[in-house]
């Protein structure tokens, strides 16, 4: 595979993780072209292995959209990254350093932050660092490796609901337990607050899939 191309792969999953594209976006051959000033070849293999790996779909005379997930996909999806989430709050609990600690502390006053100006962009992103920060205190490779893999298909789904009246606050009230049990030495505690607060996002799949729609509808 050319240098090009996986750039270009780098950068549209990039784009995905932290929600610039959405599933049902399209990727159109011409405009990725022209952005990163190549040819159509390296987008078309870029293309082509984003497809073989079930990122994005293609449809016919349409070309190449982001994949659209299924509920079951979602309530999968969902399942797993509660129970690896959980395993690195527990983590994070059992060996938290003091640089740990502080970026905790920070990552959850940006969530604050944004939840007080009911700031929904903000707030997704604040709460994607959240999480990313707990992976990063568990001090786990392995574990950091395989969430990195669930940000790429669950992340589009994680920020939606915060459109949603109420649910930025009872989200930061969420981030502010699953804190306080990972400062406070306590795994157990931690684990099962993050678990539940993952699961909660795994029960909305209905809306979580109505927001999508209305999202496509809008474009």
């Amino acid at each position: 595979m050319s240098r090009s191309a996986e750039k270009l792969i780098d950068q549209i999953k990039k784009d995905i993780s932290e929600g610039r594209l959405n599933p049902g976006d399209q990727l159109e051959e011409a405009i990725l072209s022209q952005q990163f000033k190549v040819s159509r070849t390296p987008v078309r293999e870029a293309i082509r292995s984003l497809v073989h790996a079930g990122i994005l779909e293609t449809r016919a005379r349409k070309g190449a959209f982001v994949r659209r997930l299924t509920a079951k996909e979602l309530l999968d999806l969902f399942e797993l990254a509660a129970e690896l989430e959980a395993m690195a709050s527990k983590l994070a609990a059992n060996c938290l350093t003091a640089d740990g600690m502080q970026a905790l502390k920070n990552a959850l006053f940006d969530c604050e932050e944004a939840a007080s100006g009911l700031d929904v962009e903000r707030y997704g992103e604040a709460n994607l660092n959240f999480h990313r920060t707990i992976h990063n205190a568990s001090a786990n490779i392995w574990l950091v490796q395989q969430l990195k893999q669930i940000e790429l298909h669950i992340n589009p789904y994680r920020t939606m609901p915060y459109g949603v009246p109420s649910r930025i606050g009872k989200s930061m009230n969420e981030h502010a337990a699953i804190s306080q049990a990972i400062l406070a030495g306590h795994g157990a505690e931690a684990r099962d607050q993050m678990y539940d607060h993952m699961m909660l996002q795994g029960k909305r799949i209905p809306s979580l899939l109505q927001a999508l729609e209305t999202h496509r509808n809008d474009h």
